[in-house]
């Protein structure tokens, strides 16, 4: 009996830990899927992730368990909320679980002024 609670136990932690390291990978592939995306298909002098947290997190914005923030300095585009749904057209396509995320954040950074566009699950707030 006592070697049956000892296998058991082990079994217990190794499902956990498989767990851990596969769900730990996927926030991180998502994350880099979102940077690379950006990267390749914005013309811009820099592109910086700023945040990525999943799990649950209450701000005065309201309560979110996925959280994006991205920084694009100096984007060469005509209109920015055409370029905000040429992004999220993107990044629907491209990278899995994007529509997952509750708050996602662009912010277009020039000389003279800053822009924030929040994306929640997928759809832009106007």
């Amino acid at each position: 009996m006592k070697k049956q609670f000892i296998l058991f136990s082990i079994g217990i932690v190794a499902g956990l830990l498989t767990y851990a390291i596969i769900v730990g990978h996927k926030v991180e592939d998502k994350s880099n899927a979102i940077l690379k995306v950006l990267q390749s298909n914005c013309d811009c002098d820099e592109i910086r992730q700023f945040l990525y947290v999943k799990g649950l997190a209450v701000s005065e914005k309201g309560i979110s368990t996925e959280t994006a923030e991205y920084e694009l300095k100096n984007c060469k585009y005509s209109d920015l909320y055409t370029e905000a749904n040429r992004i999220n057209q993107l990044l629907l396509k491209k990278v899995d679980g994007y529509q997952e995320i509750d708050r996602f954040t662009l912010e277009f950074v020039n000389r003279n002024s800053s822009k924030l566009v929040t994306i929640n699950n997928g759809t832009i707030n106007h």
